[in-house]
């Protein structure tokens, strides 16, 4: 494999990675907003005020990561 594939390769997983850390942990927000269901357990409870926001500043990372990830592969013209 070529310079250009590696380079792909590792720009890719970052993207793909900040994507489904955005996108799971959306989930999980929206499914505790529908069913009161706190994430990472199947019991309805209280989510304290501290998790939820961090919940949320995990989704602005990970749009953060996809967004930084596909403007490098953009720069570059490996795509």
């Amino acid at each position: 494999m070529g310079e250009t594939s590696w380079l792909f390769l590792l720009i890719g997983s970052f993207a793909a990675l900040g994507a489904a850390m955005a996108f799971g942990t959306l989930a999980a927000i929206m499914r505790y907003h529908r069913t009161g269901t706190v994430p990472g357990s199947d019991t309805p409870g209280e989510l304290p005020r501290g998790r939820l926001i961090s919940l949320w500043v995990r989704v602005v990372v990970g749009l953060g990561l996809f967004g930084y990830g596909v403007y490098w592969i953009e720069r570059t013209g490996i795509f």
